[in-house]
């Protein structure tokens, strides 16, 4: 007999063809016999279900060693060991599960006497021929004919969509429904043609969705019917390789392939990969392109590998076009990573000294740039040079990071002289960016006051000063507490490397239902030699945590050898990029993370403070004024210090103004482009929701009638119809929510209540600019990025669809709101917010205090002014760096002292760019960074739900800040002195 493989293989599933014409008769289709492709055995595993009498060529879907895997096949089997019983077989599973070739498997083993013919009905086709299955007066249906064949099977296919166009479609899906069920449960129908109830006798194989609760709850616990529960791809992923390697036994031959195996990189693709739409299918598909590709592979090269490779699958699913996996695909690259120089005895034996010795050379050389060779390296070369590689290789500098490296060494001292290392403290995670922040500022006026980058000795002390950072918490406390919270270079490269092209991800499948979390905790026996696989991640990081990683890219990538990759960037557009890679759920948004990067492009501002103070005609020697106590110095460091704050005190200061003027400007809108009786109809449809107090999911029902979790215009119709709406209110209606058509219930009920806080804000005042204040400038911000029905459906814990004041209490503790709010305040909030006095809230109850008390952080924005802070950055030490790093070699013997004849000084290669080169790069850097940042708060902006008024509000003051920066970069006079 026929076995089904998916979309692929349908070709051998002879389905039902319902005729349109009005025929008196159905011409049975007989199940044809099965014709195999291939012979295998089924993966038994050793297991109780070995005895289990499958097919030569079992379907794949029974493959694997699973318990879920194993449960199916002794499901099966009982059935087949029992081929007296003639009841229903109800197979309830997701979509894509593989519910189909379950049933023609369990058809193709079921006694001959009861497989005489086999009919197969889909009920997506069903729907559009209901008098041809059910039968009219006039002639007798599908059910008519197969009623008295006790010798045939019908397989019903549930509905692949839930979906519905019309109010006619649907309860035309619904009569096909009630009839089926009673059908299966009872064993009977109404035939319309003979009009009475008539027993059904062939045997019924269905496919659902539904789970057996449905069935039972309809007609009782006496119920006979056999249920197997088929688990979705994502519940047997330690299946998928198995099979996997049976659809491709399947599918070889067509391709004129044999013994083809599944790599094991190949297999972790297919683990990694989200099934959740049409599991079965999708992978049928996915090995069928991928069998393809190998197959035209040895057309041109015979030599090549007879396996499937992560370049043959999932090469057209969404994430996969916008990466490259460069450490599978480079092998050289992942035998670097995978040495024991990267980075443990890089750091060891190669920065350790390095950084000694530049130290040295800093403190006991010449204390100028123009003399001293390692001065110039650092502040030509390091800050251009780490500022490109963010773009491109992210933190990579952490990884060899001499900081840390001599805090190693500290460390492991300190354990052997048998120290006990504390665990971090629970304050570290809030006060480290706090604290950060406040060195970064600090740094950067000792950096400006003192002229460090004129000077090797504090230079070095700079440099010393991050690192006995380092080495204090490392001996007091374990792993890497220092570089995690409170490294203010750390700090930014943390939100600089966000970035980044590259990151290393780790596969899905390597952390799916682990335990131990031995990435954390070590002793994972991965690499021999690899400390941070046996002693766990030194920053307390999961592997799947990597994207967000503080410091150690390639370090901890040893910890889950088989499993990780780099990527290209998911930074990217949102026309270009899925959801799940955008930049708002995997940047971890901080105030103090975004101030640093404010008052790095003050530090930019900060270079150019002579021009800035001959503008403002006032003296620019006070730019050069040095440490003293008098009133110039104090001048001096006043405007230091307020430069470097000038463009975060200028992006909040936007942002608060922008909040109240955009909601006005939004009412006030409102009321221009609504009429009178738009308002009434929006608060004659709120207020008649709120007195309704339905549940959540009567509520939901209501408006999503047909249960795909979208509201179609007939399905709003009926539910207006529901809530008594006056019926001329309808078009109004219609007009205010506009067209749309596939939103869901939780974007609809939220659009409906911030219609309805409009209207009532317009009627406070006459542009709602005092209830704007009331209700945007409130108490709190919102820490989630769910939608308040999705809050909601999370904190009702009981089910029943409303919210006591136990489960509002537990929003504090579920981290929703930034700051944690007292019991106090929260009573406050329920008793608000509890309109009808019950000690309960319903849905909209519970939306409509939310939106009155919380608001969207200016850091949610703020996030977007991070491209442009690195361009300014980039585009200054770019200049010096093209100035001055070509004259590293000619400075070499005044830094150790060695005289050399003027003829050989100027035989030394000397490389120094003219100004219209720089000023070109730098403008072009500028550009192109200002252009990212407007887009990237723009996408913002639409994330958070944010309109155009307070997008406008900081794309100008982006505006401001790029058009000053580069004026200063681009003046001739101060092409010299910025670089002082």
């Amino acid at each position: 007999m026929a076995v089904v493989v998916g979309k692929r293989l349908a070709a051998a599933l002879l389905t039902a063809v319902l005729s349109t014409a009005a025929s008196a008769f159905h011409i049975p289709h007989t199940f044809q016999p099965r014709t195999l492709t291939a012979t295998h055995q089924s993966a038994v595993a050793n297991d109780d279900s070995s005895s289990v009498s499958l097919s030569a060529t079992p379907t794949p879907i029974l493959e694997g060693g699973s318990t879920k895997a194993i449960k199916l096949r002794k499901q099966l089997q009982e059935i087949w060991n029992d081929p007296s019983n003639t009841s229903p077989i109800i197979l309830s599973g997701p979509k894509g599960s593989g519910k189909s070739e379950l049933a023609e498997e369990i058809v193709y083993q079921l006694p001959s006497w009861q497989t005489k013919m086999v009919h197969r009905l889909r009920l997506d086709d069903g729907i559009n021929f209901l008098d041809t299955i059910l039968g009219t007066t006039l002639h007798p249906g599908l059910l008519d004919d197969l009623s008295i064949q006790a010798n045939t099977t019908l397989v019903l296919k549930g509905f692949q969509s839930q979906h519905v166009d019309s109010k006619d479609s649907f309860d035309r899906r619904g009569e096909l429904i009630d009839v089926l069920d009673t059908l299966v449960t009872k064993g009977q129908f109404y035939s319309t043609y003979d009009n009475s109830t008539k027993a059904f006798l062939p045997r019924i194989i269905g496919c659902t969705q539904r789970p057996p609760q449905y069935f039972t709850e309809r007609c009782g616990k006496d119920f006979k019917a056999t249920f197997i529960k088929v688990p979705s791809f994502e519940q047997r992923k330690s299946d998928i390789k198995a099979i996997a390697a049976a659809k491709i036994k399947l599918l070889e031959t067509n391709f004129g392939l044999s013994n083809v195996q599944l790599s094991k990189e190949g297999r972790q693709r297919l683990l990694d990969h989200r099934w959740e739409v049409d599991g079965d299918a999708e992978l049928d598909s996915e090995l069928y392109s991928g069998l393809e590709l190998l197959a035209a592979e040895k057309k041109w090269n015979p030599f090549v590998t007879n396996s499937l490779e992560p370049r043959h699958l999932l090469v057209n699913a969404y994430n996969e076009k916008i990466r490259k996996r460069l450490l599978y695909d480079v092998p050289l690259l992942r035998n670097i990573v995978m040495s024991a120089w990267v980075p443990g005895k890089t750091l060891t034996y190669i920065v350790t000294p390095v950084f000694i010795l530049i130290n040295l050379i800093l403190f006991l050389g010449p204390q100028t740039r123009e003399e001293n060779a390692a001065l110039t390296i650092f502040w030509a070369g390091w800050w251009p040079g780490i500022m490109l590689v963010f773009p491109f290789l992210g933190r990579i500098w952490c990884t060899v990071c001499p900081f840390m490296a001599v805090g190693n060494i500290f460390q492991e001292f300190s354990t052997n002289m048998g120290v006990q290392l504390k665990k971090w403290p629970s304050w570290a995670k809030d006060s480290g960016p706090v604290f950060a922040f406040g060195l970064f500022y600090a740094i950067l006026m000792w950096e400006e006051l003192w002229d460090l980058p004129q000077s090797g000795a504090l230079s070095a002390c700079l440099l010393l000063l991050i690192t006995s950072g380092a080495v204090v918490n490392s001996v007091i406390y374990e792993k890497r507490l220092w570089c995690r919270y409170f490294c203010p270079i750390g700090a930014m490269n943390k939100m600089f490397a966000t970035l980044s092209m590259t990151e290393v991800r780790t596969w899905k499948s390597n952390c799916e239902g682990c335990t131990t979390a031995e990435c954390i905790n070590g002793g994972s026996p991965t690499v021999a030699h690899d400390n941070y696989a046996l002693k766990g991640c030194t920053m307390d990081l999961k592997n799947n945590q990597l994207r967000v990683c503080d410091v150690h890219e390639l370090c901890c990538q040893l910890s889950a050898p088989l499993g990780q990759d780099y990527g290209l960037p998911w930074l990217l557009p949102q026309s270009i990029q899925s959801s799940e890679n955008m930049a708002l759920s995997q940047v971890e948004t901080n105030f103090w993370l975004g101030g640093i990067v404010c008052i790095l492009q003050g530090s930019v501002l900060l270079h150019f403070l002579p021009k800035l103070l001959s503008g403002f005609g006032m003296d620019p020697t006070i730019a050069t004024v040095g440490p003293a106590l008098n009133a110039s110095f104090a001048t001096h460091a006043l405007l230091a210090f307020a430069i470097l704050g000038f463009p975060g005190g200028l992006s909040f200061i936007a942002d608060s103004l922008s909040v109240p003027l955009e909601s006005s400007v939004k009412v006030l809108r409102r009321q221009l482009t609504r009429t009178p009786a738009e308002n009434a109809a929006i608060k004659t449809l709120y207020e008649s929701m709120l007195r309704q107090n339905a549940d959540l999911s009567a509520a939901i029902k209501e408006w999503d009638q047909d249960g795909d979790g979208s509201v179609s215009n007939w399905e709003i119709e009926e539910a207006l119809k529901l809530l008594d709406i006056p019926e001329y209110e309808y078009g109004l209606l219609f007009n205010v929510l506009g067209p749309e058509e596939g939103r869901t219930v939780s974007s609809l009920f939220d659009e409906i209540q911030e219609l309805y806080f409009d209207v009532q804000e317009a009627q406070q005042g006459s542009t709602g600019l005092s209830a704007t204040f009331r209700s945007q400038l409130s108490k709190n911000d919102f820490e989630t990025k769910l939608t308040f029905v999705e809050i909601f459906n999370r904190l009702d814990k009981d089910g029943n669809g409303f919210l006591s004041k136990d489960e509002f209490s537990s929003m504090s503790k579920g981290e929703y709101f930034k700051k944690p709010l007292s019991e106090k305040e929260l009573n406050t909030l329920f008793d608000e917010a509890d309109v009808l006095g019950i000690g309960r809230l319903n849905v909209f109850e519970f939306m409509s205090i939310l939106r009155k008390n919380v608001k969207i952080g200016i850091q949610e924005i703020g996030y977007g002014y991070l491209p442009l802070s690195w361009g300014s950055l980039t585009a200054y030490w770019l200049g010096l760096g093209m100035q001055e790093l070509g004259l590293t070699l000619v400075r070499v013997p005044s830094t150790f002292n060695v005289w050399i004849s003027q003829g050989l000084r100027d035989s030394i290669p000397q490389y120094v760019f003219d100004t219209s080169t720089i000023h070109i790069l730098q403008a072009s850097v500028m550009l192109v960074s200002y252009i990212a940042s407007v887009a990237l708060t723009q996408k913002l902006c639409d994330d958070n739900r944010i309109g155009p008024v307070r997008f406008a509000t900081h794309a100008v003051t982006q505006s401001i800040g790029a058009a000053i920066t580069l004026y200063l970069m681009l003046s001739p006079e101060v092409i010299v002195s910025s670089y002082r």
